[in-house]
């Protein structure tokens, strides 16, 4: 019962999209533009740098609140921490009212790490930020964190039963982020270079205005 009770909260949790409502009071559909999807990377591009934020700090909440609140209500399950954490990402990639078409789970994946482990966090972020700046890839972030991340928590942990549902969701957390290679390949989105230097034109550009 534990066990499903984790489940359903983290997955509910995960269903709150920000960036939906946000885009809705723009008359936006994120799912059919920039990136197509209702992740924290499409709402700065097509939303701007506020609802971004917004959008960053609520996704990155759903997954650190969903952990510390199932193991706050059962103690003495040990992996209802895991469970909620990892049912809250779920929920986030595949929102049941909106046809099962969320973001990509990077942020709430980032909560769940950080509310289960800092000093894994901060290895990991490290990690993730080393390997974009030298793939030039945003995604290969998450490509490191998704795959990183169930091992360092087996290591802690020695629990087979949440390196296995760790898998899985991050397993969808690369699938999800396969879809941003073909359009860096292409062109169609910018890569970590390019990006920065569209932040430092735009900074220039407002500073010269000023």
């Amino acid at each position: 019962m534990e066990f499903v009770i984790c489940l359903l909260l983290g997955y509910l949790s995960g269903c709150i999209s920000p960036s939906y409502f946000l885009a809705k009071t723009k008359g936006v559909d994120l799912r059919s533009v920039g990136q197509q999807n209702l992740g924290t990377t499409n709402a700065f591009m097509v939303l701007g740098k506020s609802s971004g934020i917004i959008t960053m700090v609520i996704d990155f909440m759903k997954g650190f609140l969903a952990v510390k609140l199932a193991q706050l209500l059962f103690p003495g399950f040990a992996i209802a921490g895991i469970t909620a954490g990892s049912a809250a990402i779920l929920g986030h990639i595949f929102p049941f009212y909106l046809r099962f078409r969320g973001g990509k789970g990077l942020a709430t994946l980032g909560g769940v790490i950080l509310s289960t482990d800092w000093r894994g966090f901060l290895v990991l972020a490290a990690v993730g930020i080393a390997v974009m700046l030298i793939s030039d890839w945003g995604c290969a972030a998450s490509f490191s964190t998704a795959i990183l991340y169930p091992f360092f928590y087996f290591q802690r942990s020695q629990s087979y039963i949440s390196l296995v549902i760790l898998e899985i969701v991050c397993v969808c957390v690369i699938v999800k982020h396969c879809a941003n290679i073909p359009r860096l390949q292409e062109g169609r989105e910018p890569s970590v270079r390019m990006a920065i230097k569209r932040v430092l034109h735009r900074t220039e550009e407002e500073h010269s205005t000023e």
